[in-house]
């Protein structure tokens, strides 16, 4: 759990700074600031958007060192 503590904080940081640019750009373009449901719609989109980001890098980790492996024991 603490080996995984400080990318979840990065995460936590990633998320909030997406948001805080993404709130200033929707605010700039349309005039007017996001309501709380747009706020949460966007964390939602971001979140999403991270668990396939980190889904298809450790599938692609997972398999770089299979094919380490593979190669390792030819």
């Amino acid at each position: 759990m603490l080996r995984s503590l400080p990318y979840i904080a990065l995460t936590a940081a990633g998320i909030a700074v997406c948001l805080l640019a993404f709130s200033w750009l929707t605010s700039v373009w349309l005039g007017r600031h996001l309501g709380w449901g747009e706020l949460v719609v966007a964390s939602l989109l971001l979140l999403v958007v991270l668990a396939v980001g980190r889904s298809i890098w450790r599938s692609r980790s997972r398999r770089k060192i299979e094919d380490m492996r593979d190669s390792a024991l030819w």
